[in-house]
């Protein structure tokens, strides 16, 4: 029957009197804590007797870690870990015989003339009762408070101590958490105690398994809530060879009724089967126990290689534009390949596409992949003022104007020697400043703002609008001369759910989130669905945002999300997303009599002469008398605003 007390200053005082006259009293204290005072008393430790604690010298505390080198090597990072999150305690690593080892974070001396340095031994028959020497005999974490200390009644600090096993129980060494001794929450370390007893296992086993394929194992019910992951251990065969005590409990069975055993027996999946996937798809397995649906991932051995070395050829790094367009479809990819050899031959290039449709990371690629030797310089036309634009592009000289930086300015064109120039929204440039842009690039030099000499450029073009630069120039609010000199090669962007294969998109762009915040987490097979199935209206960009929130407001120990992760935003998006029922292709012949207005009768008109060229745009653009990109765009544009017209891709 269990007992509670008081491990209140007052009840422990009074429990401490009486120990002085050499009576424990056992009901005034912690079950523990009694039996410590006892075995002090009866070893002969004087109550408040405060002796000064032994210490190893330098070449036997060197000694001493080398011998506890395994122990230090697992446990060391975790308690790095665990300790930078806490601010309120000192953790201390200490080996089998609670001789401290390491200490870290906030430095807390057990008294003012004893410290609590590596060397120090503080096993209960020297130290009296002290957490590292209680957990050490009682096998499991221990909280002994500041006043429970039977040999140092005055200590200042209370100490949450916890064993660390092999796997065979015997003990490998100790974990130590000492803090102030009116710390509001010592109940706290308790759990920190064991969550660091839970990770030193997990880290126990992989290392001394690593040359087995290792099957980390978790039901999918308790996997958002942190709970240790099991941890089977198989040799080459699919036999089990080990299993973590986690895992044991999950199975509720014993060790001795497992190992051996196929993994076809356990899981009801054959060794090839996951080998193979291991191989294919280093991923998340989904997997199933007595009815109950699991998770699982598997690794190989430290030595394994999931093919044969030879005869491998190297592989074929992709160029920067290839990396981009591998999921559009042949006729686009053939385009941003000709505007790549465009560029090269000094021909200016224009891209067209939405926001978020990544222009500029697009621009980049080209000029990489152009072989261009000079910097690579962007301007954004619609992010500068209108009086300004001009001495961005152009530059000028000192004293050109109220404001003028000292000693000039090169400006954009000067800068970009040598590279490409990214004249980026330049749908936006004033319709003045349009003139003597196309001076410059028909006559290649450049006449800084307060100057007179011309000075030749050397430097590629690329623009870059989301505004179909057509209809601007239908609208006279582009010039059509400088629209003939930028668009010697048209690129048009695709939108984000036009990919080909957006959920390879979206695995890549994840791959490219975690490797920038050093971090690497699987997502489930229903998120990667969502994720790949909304429209994206925002392109790559609204994307990538959504990836980074997922990410970095993930738990720190997750390493497998599910949409329940998603912010809360995310989530309505995708909710809403999925209410709207999929649109049904049909023939126009078979759409009901319905009153049209003028951009209906336009759109189908448009829809039509596209089915009769057979889906071809440039035919149709042709034949309709307009650009191919207007006709993308109004197709698309009215299909996005009216819920019953589906989206054609390219």
């Amino acid at each position: 029957m269990f007992r509670t007390v008081l491990r209140t200053p007052e009840v422990i005082k009074q429990a401490y009197l009486q120990a002085e006259r050499g009576h424990v009293s056992t009901d005034l204290l912690d079950a523990s804590i009694g039996q410590s005072w006892l075995r002090c008393l009866e070893s002969g430790l004087r109550v408040g007797s405060q002796p000064e604690l032994p210490q190893m010298a330098g070449g036997e505390l060197k000694h001493e870690m080398g011998r506890n080198e395994r122990f230090l090597r697992l446990s060391s990072p975790l308690a790095e870990r665990l300790s930078n999150n806490l601010n309120d305690c000192q953790v201390i690593l200490a080996s089998p015989d609670a001789t401290i080892l390491k200490q870290l974070g906030r430095h807390q001396d057990f008294m003012d003339d004893v410290v609590m340095d590596p060397g120090v031994r503080m096993p209960e028959s020297l130290a009296g009762t002290n957490g590292p020497g209680l957990c050490l005999i009682e096998r499991k974490p221990v909280l002994v408070n500041s006043c429970e200390h039977l040999l140092y009644p005055d200590v200042t600090v209370s100490c949450v101590a916890a064993p660390l096993f092999d796997l065979h129980g015997d003990v490998l060494g100790l974990i130590d958490f000492t803090f102030a001794a009116n710390h509001p929450r010592p109940d706290q370390f308790l759990d920190h105690a064991n969550w660091f007893s839970a990770a030193f296992e997990h880290q126990l086993f992989l290392d001394s398994y690593r040359d087995n394929w290792i099957l980390q194992v978790q039901a999918l019910s308790t996997w958002s809530q942190q709970e240790p992951s099991g941890l089977l251990a198989f040799n080459d065969d699919g036999s089990l060879v080990a299993a973590s005590s986690h895992a044991l409990k999950a199975f509720v069975t014993t060790e001795t009724g497992l190992v051996g055993c196929p993994v076809e027996s356990i899981f009801g999946v054959s060794w090839g089967a996951m080998v193979d996937h291991c191989r294919k798809y280093p991923g998340v397995l989904s997997l199933e126990r007595t009815g109950r649906q699991m998770i699982g991932r598997l690794s190989p051995p430290s030595n394994w290689r999931s093919v044969t070395p030879l005869p491998l050829r190297k592989p074929v790094k992709l160029s920067a534009m290839e990396a981009l367009i591998r999921t559009w479809p042949d006729e686009l990819a053939a385009e941003a390949r000709r505007g790549v050899r465009a560029l090269e031959a000094g021909m200016p290039v224009l891209l067209q596409g939405d926001t978020g449709t990544g222009k500029e990371q697009f621009a980049r690629a080209l000029h990489t992949d152009s072989g261009a030797t000079g910097p690579f310089v962007a301007i954004n036309c619609a992010a500068l003022p209108e009086g300004m634009i001009e001495g961005e592009l152009f530059g000028y000289r000192d004293g050109a104007f109220t404001g003028a930086r000292k000693g000039g300015y090169n400006g954009r064109f000067l800068q970009a020697q040598g590279g490409t120039l990214l004249l980026d929204e330049i749908g936006d440039m004033p319709l003045e400043l349009q003139a003597r842009l196309l001076r410059v690039i028909q006559e290649r030099t450049v006449t800084p703002l307060g100057g007179h000499e011309e000075l030749p450029i050397d430097c590629r073009i690329v623009a870059a609008s989301l505004h179909d630069l057509e209809e601007l120039v239908d609208q006279g609010r582009f010039r059509e001369d400088l629209y003939f000199r930028l668009a010697a090669v048209v690129v048009e962007l695709l939108a984000l759910h036009q990919q080909t294969d957006l959920a390879d998109a979206v695995d890549r762009l994840w791959q490219e989130v975690c490797g920038r915040h050093g971090r690497f987490v699987d997502l489930d097979a229903e998120l990667r669905k969502q994720l790949a199935g909304y429209h994206w209206p925002g392109n790559w960009r609204e994307l990538e945002n959504c990836l980074e929130a997922l990410l970095v407001g993930a738990q720190p120990n997750s390493y497998y999300l599910t949409s329940a992760d998603l912010p809360i935003r995310w989530r309505r998006k995708f909710q809403q997303h999925d209410l709207v029922p999929p649109p049904t292709v049909a023939s126009l012949a078979d759409r009901e009599p319905q009153t049209q207005n003028l951009k209906d009768m336009e759109w189908e008109h448009m829809q039509r002469t596209l089915q009769a060229c057979n889906g071809n745009y440039s035919a149709a653009a042709k034949t309709l008398g307009i650009s191919r990109s207007t006709l993308y765009r109004r197709l698309n544009k009215e299909a996005a605003d009216s819920p019953g017209r589906v989206r054609i891709p390219c």
